[in-house]
């Protein structure tokens, strides 16, 4: 498994790791949290409601998240923030795009991977993280660009064709968040 793809894992699991050994959430309980983090991302319970949404979308099979460094580019950078902040910050971004992702998959009835529904919330959440820390990310500020611009969709597309072809020449199968 690529190094970042180990990374993106382990925060994955370690953003879950404060549940313990919870009931695994239901569509209603991620569906609800959601909407938490669709009125605000700050707090604990926009934190909890985080947790929710990454633990459904590991435990879940109504849903698939693919999470690698085509999806969350922003996970590499450095932001200038302390040590802490910037990794709240990143788990916070992360759990933002699974929860985009998750939610166009529940409104769908379908579990397959939606990157641009993952980038298109996470974009706004970075937009209102902007708005009360003071940094920038070079990944998110393209996505955003290419999200006004209109090509969003097709580079989610060119990423995930992308993917499909390096899966086929790869002997290491692909491996999903859910």
């Amino acid at each position: 498994m690529p190094t970042l793809r180990k990374a993106t894992a382990l925060a994955a699991f370690l953003l879950c790791a404060g549940l313990g050994f919870a009931a695994a959430p239901s569509k209603h309980d991620v569906l609800q949290a959601i909407a938490v983090m669709e009125k605000s991302v700050s707090g604990p319970a926009a934190a909890e409601a985080a947790r929710t949404i990454v633990l459904y979308a590991q435990v879940s099979d109504d849903v698939m998240v693919d999470i690698g460094p085509e999806q969350l580019p922003w996970l590499d950078e450095e932001w200038g923030l302390g040590k802490e902040r910037e990794q709240a910050c990143k788990s916070l971004l992360m759990a933002a795009f699974v929860a985009g992702d998750v939610k166009s998959q529940i409104k769908n009835d379908k579990a397959e991977d939606d990157t641009y529904s993952g980038w298109v919330f996470a974009v706004d959440v970075y937009n209102r993280l902007r708005a009360k820390e003071r940094f920038r990310s070079p990944s998110l500020d393209s996505l955003s660009k290419m999200r006004a611009e209109g090509s969003l969709l097709g580079h989610a597309r060119d990423v995930r064709q992308k993917e499909e072809e390096d899966d086929q020449s790869s002997d290491e199968p692909r491996r999903p968040m859910a």
